[in-house]
């Protein structure tokens, strides 16, 4: 009805869109999705003064569950009370985080409005990519990606690349470089001179949360652009807790050097999988370990810690060791590497929740591999969680 109209006008001039609104006398719940405001505690507290400003004086507590691909991520539990004599006063955010409950979303109530508008939803964005071959070889290029959401939980999405420019012509194969391993990375220069314009990627992935505290995905498609087939995971993350548990598992096959739809004459199809544990050590600091079965059927484990600053600029570092050896691996003997996240609203110059990542190695061999897969859950559903929503809360009242 009408508050559901001038609730949805209000939070459609942050980016945010209604996925449930239900009320009692004195109690609103709300689950609302995101698609513009990067910091999680600046889009709480916006719909929180939105619910203060739409709904009726009997109406005191606040209940606004952040959606992320259709997954409740967190409940965060707000007095209305609270909201309206903190909001001027010294120190207020850190008054008001003291008053703020943070638990897990649970079910939506009975009855209210679903979905509302927020259904089907189209995304897209154009931004720059970079393509390496070999230290100081390798071509530049626009990327197109685009999301189609049908429903909750429930993503078409697809990246085109096209090259710009390049200094291919320069790379030098040397005898080193002619891998004993299943060739699943080594052969990326192939990939970059003949996938001048690629199908990335291209999927239907399904999200669910199928119990408080658990989170699943299942995806099928063109995975990257060397590896197309099914990938599942389920992800055991409490909204307090520091440390997250999941487990993955993948059957793969390489894709065509040109980037279209067709599959390697190199009949290669393996099933892949990591179990995986996260953990929040505080100050920005993240540390990540995979233990599992590699793209070249190699077994093994992969350590990460990566340091998150306040502007979302994020840099890490990772290496993995397997039962490959040395001399199978090649120069470098084990795989390790720099990546970087940028926020896109720094390329962009406005708000946005987009991130373009890089990640940096010295080569890239066949070792030590994993199928990159777009959506992964831990990063997905984390900025609503405690620990980084408490980093950023100082923007609740922005």
């Amino acid at each position: 009805g009408l508050l559901y109209a001038n609730l949805s006008k209000r939070l459609a001039a942050d980016g945010m869109t209604i996925e449930h609104f239900s009320y009692t006398t004195s109690t609103a719940h709300l689950r609302v999705r995101n698609a513009q405001i990067d910091a999680g505690p600046q889009a709480v507290g916006r719909a929180a003064r939105a619910l203060s400003q739409v709904m009726p004086a009997s109406v005191e507590v606040f209940e606004i569950v952040p959606m992320v691909r259709g997954m409740g991520a967190s409940k965060i539990t707000i007095r209305r009370s609270d909201l309206e004599a903190l909001e001027h006063a010294p120190g207020n955010d850190a008054l008001l985080r003291e008053k703020v409950q943070i638990s897990d979303a649970g079910p939506a109530p009975a009855g209210g409005l679903d979905w509302g508008d927020a259904y089907p939803k189209f995304t897209w964005r154009l931004t720059p990519a970079l393509r390496i071959s070999q230290p100081l070889v390798g071509d530049v290029g626009l990327r197109f990606s685009a999301s189609y959401e049908l429903r909750p939980g429930l993503v078409l999405s697809g990246a085109v690349y096209q090259r710009v420019a390049d200094n291919l012509d320069e790379y030098v194969t040397r005898p080193e470089d002619f891998s004993i391993l299943p060739h699943v990375r080594s052969d990326v220069h192939d990939y970059n001179v003949e996938g001048g314009t690629s199908v990335d990627r291209l999927t239907l992935a399904w999200y669910a949360k199928p119990a408080d505290n658990l989170y699943s995905r299942v995806t099928l498609g063109y995975l990257e652009r060397m590896h197309a087939g099914v990938s599942g995971e389920l992800l055991w993350k409490p909204v307090a807790s520091r440390l997250a548990l999941g487990v993955e598992l993948n059957y793969t096959m390489q894709r065509d050097r040109d980037g279209g739809f067709g599959f390697s004459d190199y009949d290669y199809g393996i099933a892949t999988g990591h179990v995986s544990a996260y953990y929040d050590f505080g100050r920005g600091f993240l540390g990540q370990v995979d233990v599992g079965r590699y793209l070249a059927g190699d077994v093994g484990a992969t350590f990460s810690l990566d340091r998150e600053f306040g502007n979302g600029v994020k840099v890490g570092a990772f290496a993995t060791f397997t039962s490959a050896s040395a001399a199978e691996f090649g120069e470098g003997s084990f795989d390790k590497g720099l990546r970087l996240t940028i926020p896109m609203n720094w390329i962009l110059g406005q708000p946005s929740r987009g991130e373009m990542n890089t990640v940096l190695r010295p080569l890239q061999r066949d070792g030590g591999a994993r199928v990159e897969v777009d959506g992964r859950l831990y990063d997905s559903i984390r900025d609503y969680h405690l620990g980084r929503l408490d980093s950023e809360w100082g923007r609740v009242w922005r």
